[in-house]
Parts: C-alpha cells; sequence; structure tokens
C-alpha cells in the first residue's frame, strides 16, 4: 500500500494536473482574484509540499536531472534574501519560494531512469487540455470582440478586465499579453497533433489555429507579435536544417537557406497579423456605423482606430514604461547588490529606501514587478541569484548543444517541438514578469516542457555512452 502511495505521489501527474488547471484560473478573469481560488492555492501548496517530500526521500532519482543542484541552491539564495529583508514582509516571500520549489522539483524535474513514453503520455495529455481550454477561451473572446462586451472589476489597488476595452481584445484572460502567447503554443500543439490525428480532430485543430490567430491580432500584444516571430523563425530554421533536400549540402549552404528562409516566414507572421488587424479594424467600423445608424445615434462620429493602441496609448515610449521600470530595477539592485530585495518586497522596499524611484513614484501607480524575469531575478536575489541561474542556463545549454542536432531525425522533431512550446514563454519573460516567483501557466509550460527536453537529451547522450553530470 505504502507503495503504490509512495508512486504515486512521485509521478504526480496527478498533481500536475490539479496544478496546471490552478494556474490556468488564476489568470482567468471569471476566477482571478477571487477568494475561492486562494483557498484552493493553499490546498494545491499542501499537496505540492507532500510530492516533494517524497521526492525527497527518494531523491538519487532526481538528483541527476539536468542542472537541479544550481536551482537548489538559487531557492536557498532567496531564502537567505527573503531572511535578510524580512522587516519588509516574509509570509508571500515564502508564498513565492513554494511555488518556485513545486515548478522547480515536481515540473521540471524528472527521473532520468524512466522511459521517454512517459514523457509523450504526459505531453498528450496536458496538451489536449491546454487546447481544449485555449479554444474555448478563443471562442469567448471573439464572441465579447463581435458584441463589444466589457467588464471592469475593482479588486483592491488593481482591477479584472473582461472582454474587448481600451481597443485591445482581453476575453477571459487577465492579460492580453498572456492569452496572446498562450494562443502560439495552442497553435504550435494544433500543428504538432495534426498528422497524427483523425479528420475529426484536425478539423478541430485547423479551426483552433484560427480563432488563435485571431486573438493575437485583436489582443494587439507586441509581446505575442516578437514571441510569433521568434517561434517561426526557429520551427523553419531547425526543420530547414534537417530537410531531405538540403542533406547533400554543404553545412554553410544548410545553415544560410535554412536562415533565408525563416527569416522570410518569420516577418510573413508579423504581416499576416498586421494584416489581419487592418482588417479587422474595417470590419469594426462597418459594425460600429451599422449600430449607429440602427440603434444610436447616427450623427455620432466613428472613430478612425478601434483596434490597436496609439502612439498616446502608450504615452509615446516604445516601451509602454518598461524602460523606466527597469531603470528603477537598477537603482533598487544597487542598494542591496549581492542578495537583492526578494520579489515580494519591491513596493515597501522602495517606499523606505527609494520613495524617489519610478515603481513607486509616478502618474499611474504602483509597480510589484520589473516586466522582465532577468531584471526580477537581478533585484529580488542580487549578483548571486543570477550567478546561480546563469550557472543553471549554462548547464542547459551545454546538455543542448552537445546532443541536439546528433539526435535521429525522430528524436530531433521531438526534441525540436519541446523547444518550440516553452520558446514563446522565454520570449515573453523578456517583456513581462513570468517563470521565476509567480504560479502562472506560463511558468508551468516553461518549466515542464524544459524538463521533457533536457529529459530527451540525457537520454541520446547516454545512448551515446556518456554519463551526463547534473550539474
Amino acid at each position: 500500500m505504502f507503495t503504490k502511495v509512495s508512486s504515486s505521489f512521485e509521478n504526480a501527474v496527478w498533481f500536475k494536473c490539479i496544478y496546471f488547471i490552478l494556474v490556468l484560473l488564476s489568470f482567468n478573469s471569471l476566477c482571478a482574484l477571487r477568494s475561492g481560488l486562494s483557498y484552493a492555492s493553499y490546498a494545491v501548496a499542501l499537496l505540492g509540499g507532500l510530492v516533494v517530500l517524497f521526492r525527497l526521500i527518494h531523491f538519487k532519482k532526481y538528483i541527476s536531472a539536468r542542472g537541479v543542484v544550481w536551482l537548489v541552491l538559487f531557492c536557498a539564495s532567496y531564502l537567505l534574501s527573503a531572511f535578510l529583508t524580512r522587516q519588509y514582509g516574509l509570509l508571500e516571500n515564502f508564498q513565492a519560494l513554494i511555488w518556485m520549489v513545486i515548478q522547480f522539483f515536481v515540473v521540471y524535474t524528472y527521473d532520468n531512469s524512466a522511459p521517454i513514453e512517459q514523457d509523450k503520455n504526459e505531453i498528450k495529455f496536458f496538451g489536449l487540455l491546454f487546447l481544449g481550454y485555449t479554444f474555448v477561451m478563443a471562442v469567448a473572446a471573439i464572441v465579447m470582440l463581435i458584441t463589444d462586451y466589457n467588464d471592469y472589476r475593482p479588486v483592491g489597488e488593481t482591477a479584472v478586465i473582461t472582454g474587448f476595452l481600451w481597443n485591445r481584445l482581453w476575453g477571459l484572460y487577465t492579460d492580453p499579453n498572456y492569452g496572446a502567447v498562450f494562443s502560439i503554443v495552442s497553435m504550435t500543439l494544433s500543428v504538432a497533433f495534426y498528422k497524427a490525428s483523425k479528420k475529426l480532430i484536425r478539423v478541430f485543430l485547423i479551426v483552433n489555429m484560427v480563432l488563435q490567430i485571431l486573438y493575437i491580432t485583436f489582443s494587439d500584444s507586441r509581446t505575442a507579435l516578437v514571441a510569433l516571430m521568434v517561434t517561426v523563425f526557429a520551427a523553419a530554421f531547425l526543420l530547414c536544417l534537417r530537410a531531405k533536400k538540403l542533406e547533400n549540402k554543404k553545412a554553410a549552404v544548410q545553415v544560410v537557406i535554412s536562415i533565408a528562409l525563416a527569416t522570410v516566414l518569420a516577418l510573413g507572421s508579423a504581416a499576416m497579423i498586421q494584416g489581419a488587424q487592418k482588417a479587422g479594424n474595417t470590419l469594426k467600423v462597418m459594425q460600429y456605423e451599422y449600430n449607429t445608424k440602427h440603434h444610436g445615434d447616427t450623427d455620432a462620429e466613428v472613430p478612425e482606430i478601434l483596434i490597436g493602441r496609439t502612439d498616446s496609448d502608450i504615452n509615446n515610449d516604445v516601451s509602454n514604461r518598461r524602460f523606466a521600470i527597469w531603470q528603477s530595477g537598477l537603482e533598487l539592485f544597487k542598494t542591496s547588490p549581492i542578495t537583492g530585495i526578494t520579489f515580494r518586497n519591491y513596493v515597501p522596499y522602495a517606499q523606505k529606501n527609494l520613495p524617489e524611484t519610478y515603481i513607486v513614484n509616478n502618474d499611474q501607480g504602483l509597480f510589484p514587478s520589473m516586466h522582465n524575469s532577468f531584471v526580477d531575478i537581478l533585484v529580488s536575489q542580487g549578483i548571486l541569484g543570477i550567478a546561480l541561474i546563469l550557472c543553471f542556463i549554462a548547464s542547459v545549454l551545454i546538455l543542448f548543444f552537445r546532443y541536439f542536432f546528433k539526435a535521429s531525425k525522430a528524436e530531433y522533431c521531438y526534441n525540436t517541438f519541446l523547444l518550440l512550446i516553452f520558446l514563446p514563454i522565454l520570449v515573453s519573460m523578456m517583456f513581462y514578469s513570468e517563470t521565476f516567483y509567480m504560479n502562472t501557466g506560463g511558468a508551468f509550460l516553461f518549466w515542464s516542457f524544459l524538463g521533457y527536453l533536457m529529459h530527451s537529451l540525457n537520454k541520446s547522450a547516454e545512448g551515446n555512452g556518456r554519463k551526463i553530470s547534473h550539474a
């Protein structure tokens, strides 16, 4: 009996499913910032702690996961930073640490002795779950766009927005940037599942891709536009490298042709989104004219732009305040450069020590994050935290470049698919806080699929007769 329970807690697919649903609902406007979801998060955190405990008992199975030691030290560094800044708040930092521990040591960490087929079964399960969720979210968003539905629900010092508001499609996502990046992942999954699916499922996948493109278009997310271009470029480049027609050509020629094709497709994807936005804007103007003629004031002026932000909307700042926020982050970093001030203490720390810095002294409100995951680490954990996460990144990249391009064609396609799932999340980390310190759907996708990729590359290394270091 104990063996069965222990095995269930070690593998923890059931827990990952519960956790995935929780983080998806946390950024759903119907559930976000409601007390019921908060209570559910406490229960999930407790279950996650039990899973981590069981994995600690069998730590030898997981110690070989790539870079896991660096992640342990990274968590220890955050605990040190939280202790040193405890006067500004300790409980919320402890909560952030719990979510990181779950993401690092349950979602990412893997048993290297487990078969790859186990990962593929998990991917199919989570992939279908995510496809179903994003499909429903896209349908709801398009309906809200057509009906001009919107809702603004104040919650404390923030608000939960739903529908089509301020020339952007939010839908049921609390942030259109998150939703649009999810759309990219959903499209990638649709393409990956298409070949092995039956006809009816293929129709669903095609419809889903169209809906996700529409959501990206009307969300006016520049983050998603950059992420889409990078993802399309990476997909075209990596798949072109192993194309049959280029097999007999020199390596340099393969690379040049792959880069050229990838660049054209990446620019084409951006042009497609911008063209769809212009077409959508025309349709919205026509809808507005019809509504005012038949249901409203016939003398009402039709706005020139209904979809997309103007320069005045972002204060003539191409970064939309990010440069100022990052500058503020550097100012905070200088006050505690070695250990940082922790992620959850930005505002109280800044109010006491740097009251003139931008994140607490501006015309919009308080900024509790740096809108860049790496600036977040620098400010939260200082040089120590950055050094540890750079060691983790170096460890991952070494394994990647050693074995990614040497894999058989089937393994190469599988590994490319894994990379393309978390790549949009990686790009989004440059423009908003994601992956670290937060329990988000993007963080789940990033750490789970990075873990699947590292597990696959570990297996490739073992197939080549090499012993892989856990670092």
